[in-house]
């Protein structure tokens, strides 16, 4: 036998670490992503903090300019202290906030805001609201102009971070949307792959299950195809099957030794009469063979060879029935067959009282089978039927083929008690018997039943009280050429 190439644990465990190493795939990529927002959401705080601190500064400056309180040059240039310590606090990370050699130029923005500031503080004292020195309009605008600069530098790193951190987040939904098709493409085709390893060779094994229910016993084919765990399994099963052949011939074997026990009163019956015909011609031909002339003593003699031909006859038909054979099947004539069964049967129809009648219409086609086997079913059939009617009655046999000739119908009816209606499910099962104890064994319609099932054929069974029993055969015809 070929041996398997492949193990299925080898095939899930690869499966298994395939989805494993995908799995923390997935997750390293997203750890990093949620990772990344989560140090531009510092980011931002930082950005934010900026933008916040340097709107106070614009605050007072404004104020400064509204009311002319020196008291808001001191408020702004603590705030502008502490924006550039919070910058240089965050220097290494605001410097990702922004491009390249952007960190000079806001320091150096930062450093001309805070002297004009100064000078505006140093350079001018306090005045009345509406004074105005000349000089002081170019300060002020110089100062709003940076101010200004400086607001719109930070707040364009706020902005630039938020767009950043929302295209993080549409990389994480877009990762978590993929993580989650691919792991269900994956799932679907790993479960589908795994399902088909175990499922087809379970629905193998299903469909021989069958094929044994219906007689058939071909084993499962092994190839490299199967799995190293399903192949001892189909090594098991395939010797199970023949096993069970074995045990269906044995079985048959065993229910055709039953049957001659059954009929062996009527054929020794049979065998006698013959024997004795021989014996007292024998014995004629011996007192009388001075006083016979030789004509008369040839037919004396004839009739001796003639009651021989008949007991060899008899004997000759019980060993071929009897004989173990495997099973052959050739085209079989079931008229042939049901006269040759009826002949074996046809002493125990004498002393049991029952009339036979057979009628075999001209036309039946032969059908494909096994000559002994089909001969087994019938003489089954007349052998309950005759035991069924132990005070006489009748036994019929019909044949006949179905109106599209694909079919051969029989019907074996007797005129007996029938079979109580409880019975009727179980009469096909093996070891049920509605007769007294030692006589039955409850084989023979199970055999008959199991012998149909392999010739592709069916049997049905009717039967009412005080009425009788009918057996309906069907089988399958032989094709006409």
């Amino acid at each position: 036998m070929k041996k398997a190439t492949f193990k299925i644990r080898r095939k899930i465990i690869v499966a298994f670490l395939f989805c494993f190493l995908s799995v923390l795939v997935f997750a390293v990529m997203s750890f990093q992503v949620h990772r990344e927002i989560g140090y531009r959401l510092r980011l931002l705080e930082v950005a934010d903090d900026l933008v916040n601190n340097i709107l106070e500064v614009r605050r007072f400056e404004k104020n400064y300019f509204l009311y002319k309180h020196r008291s808001s040059l001191d408020e702004a240039l603590s705030y502008v202290d502490r924006v550039e310590k919070l910058y240089r606090r965050h220097e290494q990370d605001i410097v990702r906030l922004t491009k390249e050699g952007a960190r000079v130029p806001f320091l150096k923005t930062l450093a001309r805001y805070q002297e004009t500031l100064s000078g505006i503080q140093t350079g001018r004292p306090e005045l009345p609201r509406g004074a105005e020195a000349p000089s002081s309009a170019g300060r002020e605008e110089s100062l709003r102009s940076i101010g200004q600069e400086l607001l719109d530098m930070t707040a364009t790193w706020a902005k630039e971070e938020r767009s950043t951190i929302d295209g993080l987040f549409r990389r994480a939904l877009y990762l978590f949307t993929m993580s989650m098709v691919f792991f269900c493409v994956v799932g679907i085709f790993v479960a589908l792959h795994i399902s088909r390893l175990f499922t087809q060779p379970l629905i193998r094994m299903q469909q021989a299950m069958e094929k044994i229910a219906q007689g058939d016993f071909t084993p499962i084919p092994e190839d490299r195809s199967q799995s190293e765990e399903f192949t001892p399994l189909f090594q098991a099963f395939n010797r199970m099957i023949h096993e069970l052949e074995e045990r269906q011939e044995q079985l048959v074997q065993t229910r055709k030794i039953s049957a001659i026990g059954t009929f062996t009163s009527g054929i020794a019956h049979e065998l006698n009469n013959p024997v004795n015909n021989i014996v007292l011609t024998a014995e004629t031909l011996k007192e009388d063979f001075r006083e016979l002339d030789q004509e008369e003593a040839l037919g004396m003699i004839q009739d001796i060879l003639i009651q021989s031909d008949r007991a060899s006859e008899i004997i000759k038909n019980l060993l071929d029935f009897s004989r173990s054979e495997r099973p052959e099947l050739v085209s079989v004539s079931i008229g042939s067959v049901i006269q040759d069964t009826m002949r074996l049967v046809r002493n125990q129809l004498l002393m049991s009282g029952v009339e036979e009648e057979t009628h075999i219409a001209q036309d039946v086609p032969a059908v494909h089978g096994d000559y002994k086997s089909l001969q087994q079913v019938f003489l089954n059939l007349f052998i309950n039927a005759i035991q069924a009617m132990a005070e006489g009655g009748k036994l019929i046999t019909k044949a006949w083929a179905s109106d599209d000739r694909e079919w051969v119908r029989i019907e074996v009816r007797d005129t007996g008690p029938g079979i109580e209606p409880e019975y009727l499910p179980r009469i096909f099962d093996p070891f049920f018997s509605t007769k007294d104890v030692g006589k039955g064994t409850g084989l023979g319609l199970s055999v008959t039943y199991g012998i149909l099932q392999k010739h592709g054929g069916s049997i049905e069974v009717q039967s009412e009280k005080g009425v009788g029993t009918a057996f309906a055969i069907s089988l399958p015809a032989e094709k006409e050429e």
